[in-house]
């Protein structure tokens, strides 16, 4: 849509990204003035907007880390597309 959106992660080919989230991102990551909600929305419209290029959005949590057989399977099936 004319912007760059900048990610964790990328697999081109399959039109993949993955996001690794993290609380801190709504804390004090936020830039002045700007409140959690108005990061969460902000967020939300720039993976509308990823998606709306035709790219898929895997995000996963630390809590996925201990563990991450579901989250690669969610990569994994981006793969076999």
């Amino acid at each position: 849509g004319g912007s760059t959106a900048y990610t964790d992660f990328a697999w081109p080919e399959q039109r993949t990204v993955g996001e690794f989230d993290g609380k801190v991102k709504y804390g004090r990551l936020l830039r002045p003035g700007q409140s959690p909600g108005d990061g969460v929305y902000a967020e939300k419209l720039r993976e509308d907007a990823i998606r709306a290029e035709d790219w898929e959005v895997v995000r996963w949590t630390w809590a996925n880390l201990s563990d991450f057989a579901d989250t690669a399977a969610r990569i994994g099936d981006r793969f076999r597309v």
